[in-house]
């Protein structure tokens, strides 16, 4: 893949992960049901584990008031598979702001980007 390939790619990239982030935000599950694929894994702060059913479960009730995203890199394996890793701040309803750093696995199968896992880590100190 070339430079230009590439440099489009992590703009796809960079789109559905923002796309991913605002459906949570917004309870928009059909979003997940549609960019999600059926084995999606994810692994919470508080180290449970969640398969696509659960993310959009957890997606429905989950009090988020807004996020921001910094840090943002994409790393390469090949050229069908991406990782997002960045920090992100979190603000819930009724509580403080948290910062976490999250990883994002993505796979291009049959020609388009998937999540497959997500990974979120409490930063404990700034």
């Amino acid at each position: 893949m070339n430079t230009i390939d590439r440099k489009a790619e992590e703009c796809k990239l960079l789109e559905l992960d923002a796309a991913f982030l605002n459906a949570i935000l917004n309870h928009d599950v059909t979003v997940l049901e549609r960019d999600l694929p059926n084995n999606f894994l994810s692994i919470f702060p508080d180290g449970r584990v969640a398969n696509k059913a659960v993310e959009i479960e957890s997606a429905k009730t989950v009090e988020l008031e807004s996020f921001a995203t910094e840090e943002v890199q994409v790393h390469w394996y090949g050229d069908a598979i991406a990782i997002l890793n960045f920090r992100l701040s979190l603000t819930f309803k009724g509580q403080e702001t948290r910062h976490v750093r999250d990883s994002h696995v993505y796979l291009k199968r049959n020609g388009r980007w998937q999540m497959i896992m997500g990974q979120t880590t409490p930063i404990l100190q700034l």
